[in-house]
């Protein structure tokens, strides 16, 4: 044995270098009580505060570099602004740069790059960019398997990695080919689970909390476990800005206007916050499907002077011809029609279906059926009995196209559903699919996802299965992304 002898100043001088190396490395990835309150201030969309606090942290701390990048993608994901895009991809790669240097050992140092790829790439896919999101979505997917490799015990992993995994499962048949190519492996019950384990986190549980109901309400048929989740969710987060506009986007969805009334009142202007125009078009909505027409009008055209960006732009000015429609001022009506196709981007579903609408008019030069449209607006508010009364003089021979008679039954398959009576939803739906073959419309489609979710809870597998299937086989229309996804989500359920 060789015992190397140095003077105690020495001595004390390598005891310091090696103490401070060590201090370093731990330091790396800090997620101490004041980034804590960073991210959480990020969740409540208070991105200033956020970003406030964090300035007081080491530029090479992990966590502090998370959290100025996650409210960088935060602000960018809201306001769609491309020339903010820009400086954020340059951020991002600076950002993961620092991190890539940081300690390797750490299972922090591929979480939190792979946390900071994800963002990105949910940016990404909000401006469009749709190719290079995928590729981002991969860069992240891979850093987390691997880290998942060698830190199994790792919890971490377990948000944005399930996110992912419910991600790759709902990829339809026809594109599974794609996915194993790359070698991406996952399915919605892994995803799932992975979230719910993410959940229990004190810290990053609310945003494994938000992903999970968000895929729940969005990917998978909402139920009433889910609903009181979200509900329970709103109220524990009244402070978040991302909880209630949760809520109030889960509500609408699901055809619950008045429960997302409440939670639109919960909404603080000010104070920090960051400014959502979404919550003038979703009042507007409401509005609509009250039938209150003056007050609708004012909240679109509200969206419309705040909001920047994209998003819902042709769908305002649709929903603007169909306030003025409605009204009886048919000549303000179809000139909000040509703003349609003057502004805003077809990367939303409801702008593609506004920019359909008016693509038909400008050959049809046919406006819609006004009673048609009242029952829909109605189904949208979850107001079936009002929508019942607005189709109660209507029938197939009163109505002059296909296209308005599967309208018709699938309006009145979407009401019997809903008023529970699927006896007389699954004829309704049936005749919409025969009505809409060879139209270029997403009835048929639409029609064979309700009636695959009727077998499906009426524990009739094989009719279920059968019906999504016939959803999946549309090969073109305005809902295409999420009715694939949603039928191919309940066929991997029902195969589990």
């Amino acid at each position: 044995m060789i015992i190397f002898k140095f003077h105690k100043g020495f001595s004390l001088t390598v005891l310091f270098i090696l103490s401070s190396a060590i201090m370093g490395l731990a330091q790396d990835f800090d997620f101490n009580a004041n980034l804590q309150n960073a991210y959480n201030e990020v969740t409540k969309l208070r991105l200033a505060h956020a970003k406030q606090l964090s300035s007081k942290e080491s530029p090479n701390n992990g966590y502090k570099i998370l959290v100025d990048c996650l409210a960088d993608a935060v602000n960018v994901y809201a306001s769609e602004s491309e020339a903010e895009y820009e400086k954020l991809v340059d951020k991002v790669d600076d950002a993961l740069d620092v991190i890539e240097d940081l300690d390797t050992k750490a299972p922090q140092q591929r979480q939190l790059r792979a946390e900071i790829k994800f963002y990105l790439a949910l940016v990404q896919m909000k401006l469009g960019h749709e190719t290079k999101a995928g590729m981002t979505v991969m860069s992240a997917y891979k850093l987390l398997e691997e880290n998942k490799k060698l830190f199994p015990n790792y919890t971490a992993n377990n948000k944005i990695l399930g996110v992912i995994h419910v991600l790759i499962g709902s990829v339809p048949e026809n594109y599974r080919w794609i996915t194993k190519m790359l070698g991406l492996k996952g399915n919605i019950d892994q995803g799932i689970r992975e979230l719910e384990i993410a959940t229990q986190d004190k810290i990053t549980g609310f945003e494994a909390k938000f992903f999970k109901l968000f895929i729940q309400s969005y990917i998978l048929p909402i139920n009433d476990k889910v609903r009181t989740e979200v509900n329970e969710f709103v109220q524990k987060y009244t402070d978040s800005e991302l909880a209630l506009f949760l809520g109030v986007a889960i509500s609408e969805k699901d055809n619950k206007s008045d429960q997302a009334w409440k939670t639109l009142q919960k909404v603080q202007i000010g104070n920090g916050y960051l400014p959502l125009p979404i919550f003038d078009f979703y009042t507007a909505d409401i509005y609509l499907q009250k039938g209150n027409y003056a007050k609708a009008e004012s909240y679109y055209q509200a969206y419309l002077k705040k909001f920047k960006g994209h998003s819902f732009i042709k769908d305002s000015f649709y929903k603007l011809f169909i306030t003025n429609y409605l009204s009886g001022k048919n000549q303000q009506a179809t000139a909000f029609l040509q703003n349609i196709n003057q502004y805003g981007k077809k990367l939303s579903e409801s702008d593609k279906a506004a920019q359909k609408f008016y693509d038909n008019y400008t050959k049809t030069k046919q406006l819609p059926n006004k009673n048609l449209l009242q029952a829909r607006l109605a189904i949208d508010g979850g107001y079936y009995k009002e929508a019942l009364e607005n189709i109660k003089d209507i029938n197939e021979n009163t109505l002059s196209s296909n296209l308005d008679k599967a309208d018709f039954n699938f309006r009145k398959g979407r009401i019997y559903q809903n008023l529970g009576d699927t006896d007389l939803a699954i004829p309704a739906f049936e005749r919409s699919i025969a009505f809409a073959q060879s139209l270029d419309t997403h009835f048929g489609a639409s029609s064979s996802l309700q009636l695959g979710y009727i077998y499906q809870k009426k524990k009739d597998s094989k009719k279920a299965i059968s019906w999504f299937e016939k959803a999946l086989s549309y090969k073109k229309h305005e809902y295409k992304n999420s009715v694939d996804n949603k039928a191919q989500a309940a066929i991997t359920d029902i195969n589990n």
